[in-house]
């Protein structure tokens, strides 16, 4: 019998931010948070895309939403939980 804890189970650390992982999406090591929102990511650039064929919106825009978007979604998903954690109640 091992005293293995949930870190130990999980040997990996996520890409993005660093939280320990059990999961690889396409080798890349992701938590279930940043594999969420990856997805999310996904499908809102396809739906980018099909607007920038479609003539609706032009390449430099599209390029500078993916950024901004990647940025959010991914990198920042982290930080903005923490904000509220003084109004959180446990039981």
């Amino acid at each position: 019998m091992s005293c293995e804890g949930p870190h130990e189970q999980a040997p990996w650390r996520c890409l993005f931010c660093r939280m320990r992982t059990g999961v690889r999406l396409f080798r890349v090591p992701v938590c279930s948070i940043c594999r969420d929102q990856l997805q999310d990511f996904v499908w809102v650039s396809g739906l980018q895309g099909s607007l920038v064929v479609v003539g609706v919106i032009s390449g430099l825009q599209f390029a500078i939403e993916e950024l901004l978007l990647f940025g959010v979604l991914v990198l920042v998903k982290h930080r903005l939980p923490n904000v509220f954690d003084r109004f959180t109640r446990h039981a």
